[in-house]
């Protein structure tokens, strides 16, 4: 028991002296932890810091790559809350209910259902429904009759069953407005002579059909897109259900337009239909009594007119007009249909006469046929559209008519907005050259005016004159007149006769101007395809065969531009065989250019019978260039054919020819073009003369002319025209001659305004060239210099101290050739005013673009004395007032004398001053000298060679760690061996870091860089140096300083700035580490050069080290002491232990 006891004792012994080592080794861990992590942990922190300062300097990326990330997660964060809302998974309304606005309080802007959120408009809906009885329901034709003749006041009804009557309903109380709703039911009115309603003394009738659906498009043929004339397709009993019409629609694309033909086709539901008429048969009549005429208006529905399927049925189916209206009435279209009418007499769709009017804003007016005025036909009453269509109507094939879609007697029509179009004008008279029927789309004569301001005339097809519209006033006493302010006019075709855009007739002043850049005038894309007349593609104007008579057409144009026109004769652009004059001319005038015809074929054969027009079959005339067929003894075109000086010397743009021996000038046409830029016009005159007309001069014309324009579409010319132009006259075509226009009449291509001739001044002048250095001449190269001549109008050019070339015109460019001479050809001058009897001009140097050459600023002033003749070209009317004749003058002017003074400029007080003068110079072969004679030189120059400067300063930093200054040496050199190298060194005991100067800067000039190919005077040059910096490796170093052995490459770019000055753009690269271990290339990182940290800049450095205390390594040096004292501390603890387990073993405790 006693030695159990006695090893129980010692088992709890060894037990207590484990657990004292173990508590004794835990204690020292942790003494040694809490002195070893602070520290560990300051280290890392320490060291992160300095690696992100080290990768900052050295431009790392760091912090990038740190946004990189953000930016990546945020675009996942965008693409997540995109692929939640398509899903349905986020709130699209970010927490705001939808429909309300997100800073407003729920409720607030939410009304509640089926609640309108204005209470004004509840107000006013109610007050509406007590103020709008419910229509009064019509069943039978008994109730249709009563009920609408016995309404007073505002009525409404609604038909519910579709009625048949051949009474009248008269409709006759003053002031009283019936409206009837065909609610998808038809009237069949089967009277031959008696109309179904007569509306008069002050009453109103409006139709509409509340159950019309809107047409339907559906496809069309593009192949043809004029003379598609309107369908009705029929049903029971030969009642209309469906009508087919067609629309050309343009549209414009800068200077012409694009058509497209549209096809429609609209089911007829509510309807008033005719059935059984005859030619007494006006369906709906309008009239006065007691001096009050009657109103219709159509909202919606259909007029129209039953079919008949005989022969005979068919001759006895027709009406006098669907609806007609007289003394007084008004007819007003808002919509619905008014269509298939075969009228025998005036206006097959609507005949207003005698002070009515006519309003059409809507609706469609299609596939009806008369004589005249198939569509609508006015006479003394007043026409307005302002939109709808007019479409698919047509004359009769079998008497001469006028007005396919719209005939207009007397009275007036204004046209602003909808369609006429795809309208016929469908008999030829049979006498070709006259002309005396047509206007497929639109017809007025009787002194009817015109007026068109906006809307479409397009598609329309005359078989004789006028497709598009055709006005004339042929054997009036006053003339009438056309206003072409806006609108296109497009596609149309006149097919026997002239004229297929515009036809001009006799006793018209017609006037086309757009009213603005917003509101054009577009006149393209016609067809004359007449083998006998003259032609006239787009226009033509009407004259008369007797040279003096009064009654011819007149055309004024303003700011035109007539190009890419075709003739297949002669004068693609415009194209005269007058009876009257023609002026053509740059103010508020015109641009022809670029446009087509015939060149200069010439063929013994070409008047054979087999090229001959034959009449009947309206064939021939195939051999270019097409002639007329010599209507009205005008066959001057074919004098213009014979002539071989016409043919060959160009009339693509514009042609003219008149009869022989006319005294006057019969036209004149001026060298500029709209925008004031040179038409560079050549050609011929009166069949014999080759002719270039200049940008400043003019030409008359006696006979003939053919002219063709040098200007290209796209040039500064055609762009100048086509920003001033707002009437576009492109794309017409004509088989003969005039392809934009062709007049017999007179015709005016801008205002009339005096010309004035100067005479032809040719001009010498010298130059030399001085080198500002050696004073000596330098050798010239022919065109070096430019020199110009401007006219003086009337202000003073030498006002404010400095002479102002933009108060003067210039006519004169000249450079001078490799002897230095200078010579001017002036040719005749045109100005808008003339002066009394001296005309000045200005010799001038154009100051070019060299800095490095001085230019003579000297002007001489030139006075030509000079004699005024005038001769009067023709009277012609003004703009303002067309019946007012004014004469239209050229002067010209012949030289008496010269006088030349020299002007120069005091630098100093910036006054011009007189500095020499030469009075009554004399003409010397030809050549009036300026100043140039006896060895004298009229402009002298003086250059100075190009030159420039750029420098920078070489500097290094040089710093020492640990110890003092001591006086270090650093090297500079432009070589790696840091031969004869500059040095600089540190001041011994000042501060421990000093940036030294090698040198106080380094020059460049313009001889140590390299030119450009592209400019001999050194501007643009540059070139790159390169430079070496280090420590000079010591002899005898320093005791315990370490020495910074790095090597830093200095690259220095000079570029030429043209300005006079060199840029030098410096970087340093270390290319040696500081142990003196080479940097391989791939590693080397080129700094920026300078002191401006905050641009980035940095010097190279140079870093000593003095080692005698303990190394600076940082928190990691103490943190590895710490760790040392630990280990320490943790193996004597280790080894108390053990000697306390050695001494217990050996059996005695030693205390």
């Amino acid at each position: 028991m006693k030695a159990n006891s006695e090893k129980t004792k010692q088992s709890k012994k060894a037990t207590r002296r484990v657990l004292a080592g173990v508590l004794c080794g835990a204690s020292v861990l942790s003494l040694v932890l809490s002195l070893v992590m602070p520290p560990i942990s300051q280290a890392i922190a320490n060291d992160a810091q300095t690696d992100f300062a080290e990768e900052t300097v050295m431009g790392g990326g760091s912090s990038t790559e740190s946004t990189d990330v953000d930016n990546t997660n945020n675009g996942d964060t965008e693409n997540q809350n995109s692929d939640d809302a398509e899903g349905g998974e986020a709130d699209p309304s970010n927490g705001v209910e939808q429909g309300q606005s997100g800073d407003q309080p729920e409720g607030k802007l939410q009304v509640e259902d089926n609640e309108p959120a204005d209470g004004n408009a509840v107000m006013a809906a109610t007050e509406g429904e007590q103020t709008e009885a419910a229509p009064d329901e019509i069943k039978n034709v008994d109730e249709l009759k009563t009920k609408l003749a016995n309404a007073s006041g505002v009525a409404s009804f609604k038909l519910m069953n579709d009625v048949e009557t051949g009474e009248i309903i008269t409709l006759s109380k003053d002031g009283s407005k019936i409206t009837l709703d065909l609610n998808g039911h038809k009237i069949k009115h089967t009277s031959s002579n008696q109309p179904l309603f007569n509306i008069t003394g002050g009453a109103t009738l409006t139709v509409k059909d509340s159950q019309q659906a809107a047409a339907t498009e559906i496809s069309a043929n593009q192949e043809n897109k004029w003379s598609n004339l309107a369908s009705m397709e029929y049903g029971d009993s030969n009642i209309p259900t469906k009508l087919t019409y067609y629309v050309t629609e343009s549209v414009a694309s800068g200077t012409g337009t694009n058509e497209t033909l549209k096809a429609y086709e609209a089911g007829i539901k509510g309807a008033i239909v005719a059935c059984g008429g005859n030619a007494n048969l006006k369906l709906i009549n309008l009239y006065a009594t007691n001096g009050k005429g009657g109103t219709f208006n159509l909202e919606s529905g259909v007029i129209t007119q039953q079919q008949q399927s005989s022969a005979t049925q068919q001759q006895q189916s027709s009406v006098s007009s669907l609806v007609y209206a007289e003394n007084g009435s008004s007819v007003n279209m808002r919509g619905g249909y008014i269509c298939g009418a075969s009228g025998s007499g005036a206006g097959g769709g609507i005949e207003v006469r005698y002070n009515s009017s006519l309003s059409i804003s809507n609706g469609v007016i299609a596939g009806n046929s008369a004589p005249s005025g198939g569509g609508v036909y006015a006479e003394g009453s007043t026409v307005k559209v302002t939109g709808g269509t007019i479409s698919g109507n047509r004359t009769l094939e079998n008497t001469p008519g006028f007005g396919g879609g719209v005939m207009v007697v007397g009275g007036s029509i204004a046209v602003s907005g909808g369609f006429i179009t795809n309208n016929k004008y469908a008999k030829f008279c049979g006498e070709d050259g006259q002309g005396g029927h047509g206007g497929a789309g639109l017809a007025a004569n009787n002194g009817a005016h015109v007026t068109i301001s906006g809307g479409q005339i397009t598609g329309n097809y005359s078989e004789e004159a006028g497709g598009g519209v055709y006005v004339t006033n042929i054997f009036q006493h006053d003339r009438a007149w056309l206003d072409i302010k806006g609108g296109i006019i497009a596609s149309n075709v006149s097919y026997r006769s002239e004229g297929a855009g515009i036809r001009v007739g006799q006793m018209i002043d017609a006037m086309i101007s757009g009213a603005s850049k917003d509101s054009p005038v577009y006149i393209t894309n016609n067809h004359c395809m007449s083998r006998f007349d003259w032609g006239g593609g787009g226009i033509f104007v009407q004259g008369d065969s007797n040279v003096a008579a009064s009654n011819a057409g007149r055309l004024f144009v303003y700011n035109s531009y007539i190009s890419a026109n075709t003739a297949g004769g002669y004068g693609g652009g415009v194209a005269v065989c007058p009876t009257g004059k023609t002026l053509v001319t740059s103010t508020e005038g015109t641009a022809i250019f670029g446009n087509s015809s015939a060149g200069e074929e010439h063929d013994d054969n070409h008047f054979n019978k087999e090229n001959v027009y034959n009449k009947e079959k309206n064939t021939g005339n195939e051999a270019k260039p097409h002639l007329s067929g010599g209507g009205g003894e005008k066959t001057e075109d074919r004098d213009a054919y014979e002539s071989e000086v016409f043919r060959k010397h160009g009339h693509v743009d514009f042609f003219l020819a008149a009869k022989k021996g006319h005294t006057d000038p019969i036209a004149a046409v001026i060298g500029k073009m709209l925008g004031g830029g040179d038409a560079q016009y050549s050609g011929s005159k009166e069949l014999k003369e080759p002719i270039d007309i200049p940008a400043n001069g003019g030409v008359q014309i006696y006979q003939s002319i053919g002219l063709t324009s040098g200007v290209q579409a796209g040039s500064d010319e055609a762009t100048a025209a086509q920003k001033a132009a707002t009437t576009f006259i492109t794309g017409n075509y004509s088989w003969d001659h005039g392809g934009g226009i062709m007049s017999n009449g007179d015709l005016y291509l801008g205002q009339p305004a005096d010309t004035y001739v100067y005479p032809s001044l040719k001009l010498k002048a010298t130059k030399k060239l001085i080198d500002s250095q050696t004073d000596k001449n330098k050798t010239l190269t022919g065109n070096e210099f430019t020199f110009m001549v401007y006219r003086k109008d009337s202000e003073d050019p030498f006002v404010n101290g400095k002479f102002n070339r933009d108060a003067c015109a210039e006519v004169g460019t000249a450079n001078n050739d490799a002897s230095g001479n200078i010579t001017f050809e002036l040719g005749e001058q045109f100005a808008a005013s003339g002066t009394a009897d001296k005309i000045t001009y200005y010799l001038v140097e154009d100051t070019g673009e060299d800095s490095d050459i001085t230019y003579d600023s000297a002007v001489y002033e030139i006075v030509a004395s000079v004699k005024d003749t005038k001769t009067e070209l023709m009277t012609v009317p003004t703009k303002e007032n067309p019946n007012r004749q004014i004469p239209l003058n050229i002067h010209n002017y012949t030289i008496e004398n010269v006088n030349v003074t020299k002007r120069e400029l005091d630098k100093s007080s910036g006054a011009w001053s007189v500095t020499n003068s030469w009075d009554n110079v004399q003409n010397r072969d030809g050549y009036y000298p300026i100043a140039c004679e006896d060895s004298s030189v009229t402009f002298t120059n003086e250059y100075t060679p190009y030159n420039s400067y750029g420098s920078w300063t070489p500097k290094a930093t040089k710093v020492v760690k640990g110890g003092e200054m001591k006086e270090f040496t650093l090297e500079f050199a432009d070589n790696e061996d840091f031969n004869n190298a500059e040095t600089v060194n540190t001041k011994a005991g000042d501060k421990k870091s000093q940036t030294l100067s090698f040198v106080d800067k380094i020059e460049y000039t313009l001889d140590k860089l390299n030119k450009l190919e592209s400019d001999s005077t050194g501007r643009g040059a540059s070139n790159t140096f390169t430079y070496y910096v280090r420590e000079q490796p010591p002899t005898a170093p320093f005791t315990n300083y370490t020495y910074d052995k790095s090597v830093y490459k200095i690259t220095v770019k000079a570029t030429d700035q043209s300005d006079k000055t060199i840029k030098c753009e410096v970087s340093y690269t270390k290319i040696f580490n500081a142990k003196g271990k080479e940097i391989s290339a791939d590693k080397q990182q080129p700094l920026k050069y300078g002191e401006d940290t905050s641009a980035g800049q940095s010097l190279p450095t140079f870093t000593n080290t003095y080692s005698t205390s303990l190394p600076l390594s940082g928190m990691s040096g103490v943190t590895l002491t710490y760790l040392a004292g630990a280990a320490v501390l943790c193996a004597a603890a280790a080894w108390m232990h053990i000697r306390r387990k050695a001494n217990a073993k050996g059996g005695k405790r030693r205390e």
